[in-house]
Parts: C-alpha cells; sequence; structure tokens
C-alpha cells in the first residue's frame, strides 16, 4: 500500500491523493487511467511501463515542492507479471501477448495483454481503474488466460 501521495495539476483540472508506487525508477512515471487522461486535458499514449520517449510531461506536487517533467505521462499497457515457474505452467514466455476472461456480473475479455516474466514476482494482472470498473471488478479478482495472441 503506497503511503506518499502527490497532485497533478493541469490547465484544465487537478487530481489529488495520487499513489507514490515503486520500485523506484531512473525516470519518473506518472500512469493515468482514460477517464483522468480526459480529466487533466492530456494526450497520453498507452504503453508499456518505462517506455516514455515522446509522451506528454506533467507538472507534480508533493509535500517538499512543485516540479515538472519533460516527458513520462503514459496509461499503463495492461499486462501480468508472473513468476518463471507460473509462465511454464500456463505455457508463456516473457513479451508474449495474452486475451484473458474476467468471470462475473459483467463477464469480460482482455485482450492486447503483455506477460511480463521475472523472478521474485507474484502472478497478478494489472490493469487501470476504467478497465477494472467496466467489468465491475472488486479489489481482487480471478482471470483466465484465454489464449495466446502473439509472441516475438
Amino acid at each position: 500500500m503506497a503511503i506518499r501521495t502527490i497532485s497533478l495539476p493541469t490547465r484544465r483540472a487537478r487530481i489529488d491523493n495520487v499513489r507514490v508506487i515503486g520500485p523506484e525508477r531512473s525516470q519518473t512515471q506518472v500512469e493515468i487511467s482514460r477517464t483522468e487522461e480526459f480529466k487533466l486535458g492530456i494526450d497520453a499514449p498507452i504503453r508499456e511501463s518505462g517506455d516514455l520517449k515522446g509522451s506528454p510531461g506533467i507538472t507534480i506536487e508533493g509535500p517538499k515542492g512543485r516540479g515538472t517533467i519533460p516527458e513520462g505521462v503514459i496509461c499503463a499497457m495492461r499486462h501480468i507479471h508472473m513468476s518463471p515457474e507460473d509462465a511454464i505452467m500456463y505455457g508463456v514466455k516473457d513479451r508474449d501477448i495474452v486475451m484473458v476472461k474476467i468471470n462475473g456480473e459483467r463477464e469480460l475479455i482482455f485482450g492486447d495483454v503483455l506477460i511480463r516474466v521475472a523472478e521474485g514476482v507474484k502472478t497478478e494482472m494489472h490493469i487501470d481503474t476504467d478497465e477494472a470498473n467496466t467489468a465491475e471488478l472488486p479489489p481482487v479478482a480471478e482471470g483466465y488466460l484465454v489464449r495466446i495472441e502473439s509472441r516475438e
């Protein structure tokens, strides 16, 4: 759970209580949902975490001051962090693109989900709040790997 929060002010609007989460990166990155993008008046590209070149910048306000990053605002590509053992079990590889089905009242299939295989991670899918709200997902939900869409 994130303890630190910042604010994102723009000419159009302001979003407060934005959680600061890790891991620490060499370049500051701000991930927003499409709804937040429209509210702030920013045209953020859908990108993989860390792919920031050419993305818009933003002003960041925190308890110790205010600063502006020249680039670094993205809508994060949906992705699954997966351990190497689980990748073998599910028959996927790092950087595969898969489809995931979520059951429930508003059943949904998410396509274009990037697999990120790494040691020491818990297998979990990351989507933004807009996507979770569309499927009416609770904070923790289960999904099922439907198929591999593409491989590098």
